[in-house]
């Protein structure tokens, strides 16, 4: 997650769609506008997704409601990568907003894993030639396990990964490889996207079975395979398994790809560069600035947009 408090305030101050947006989350979640703009994550929460998942989605949501609604700009696809998979979903119309934001309030409450000193969880980034299968690398590595493949790095002959694990496994995993070549974080104590998250989905699971999956709008490529998402049943098993399963940039975007993408467009804060080894050009907009970039984008690429009538995408649910 790339949150930052204070996202999402210029956008809030010019435009009304977006005032409206926030009003709703304000409502549905109790927390008032301005902590989700400020509120910090309190320390040793963080097996929590705490208020940067809401903040998060609140400024994705509040960005694609700018550009549908003042620009008619829409999707023909959505993509996200870990929780931002599940605010395409919604922005794809699989999920009721409101429903979002009750999972996501959830999430704040999910209890600590309650185990010893020498099982406490943590996160390793690591470095590995790009021919390399990642799950692989680390299948005989007892306790570690691959969270995420972040695709081609540096000069494109390396692939970045995280690793989930016990930090001692991962510490023992290190020792076997050059000095320096993995980098156990001292700030993240969850290893998310790995079996050791299994104790989070048992305690969403009443709040996903309650909510209602129906068919998307338009594909949700998956960053769990290379695949795009067009049934409630796809997205339905998306949210069960995204707290365990790891996910993958390539697949995210190669799914694009597939797709004959032409322009992609990276809502709110993000690890923006993580999108820039995609065949189709990509803008960033988090601020006003990139709403208009983002316009100038779609007509100098001649992409065709959908009737006014139909450009609802991002309309408040």
């Amino acid at each position: 997650m790339n949150d930052r408090p204070g996202a999402g305030t210029e956008l809030y101050e010019l435009f009304p769609s977006v005032q409206r947006t926030y009003a709703q989350i304000a409502d549905w979640t109790g927390i008032d506008v301005q902590r989700i703009f400020h509120e910090q994550r309190e320390p040793g929460q963080e097996h929590r997704q705490g208020v940067g998942a809401i903040r998060q989605a609140a400024a994705i949501l509040g960005i694609a409601d700018v550009l549908a609604e003042e620009y008619a700009i829409t999707p023909t696809a959505v993509c996200g990568l870990s929780f931002g998979a599940l605010v395409a979903a919604t922005l794809a119309g699989s999920v009721e907003r409101r429903d979002l934001f009750i999972l996501l309030m959830r999430f704040r409450e999910v209890p600590p894993p309650t185990v010893s000193e020498s099982r406490r969880q943590a996160v390793a980034m690591l470095r590995i030639p790009l021919e390399n299968d990642p799950a692989a690398f680390v299948a005989d590595a007892p306790d570690v396990h691959l969270s995420a493949d972040l695709g081609r790095v540096g000069t494109g002959n390396e692939r970045m990964v995280l690793l989930g694990g016990y930090r001692a496994a991962l510490e023992s995993f290190g020792a076997t490889l050059p000095p320096g070549a993995l980098h156990v974080s001292d700030d993240h104590g969850a290893a998310f996207h790995s079996p050791l998250q299994r104790h989070v989905t048992e305690f969403i699971e009443p709040t996903l079975e309650a909510m209602t999956f129906r068919d998307p709008r338009v594909p949700v490529h998956s960053c769990m395979e290379r695949k795009a998402l067009t049934t409630g049943e796809e997205i339905r098993d998306l949210f069960h398994r995204n707290p365990t399963d790891p996910v993958s940039v390539p697949h995210m975007i190669g799914g694009l790809e597939d797709a004959g993408t032409e322009l992609g467009l990276v809502l709110g804060p993000a690890a923006f560069g993580t999108f820039q080894n995609a065949q189709f050009p990509v803008v960033h907009v988090e601020s006003p600035d990139h709403v208009f970039e983002a316009m100038t984008a779609v007509y100098d690429f001649g992409i065709e947009l959908p009737p006014v009538d139909d450009a609802t995408m991002g309309s408040p649910r």
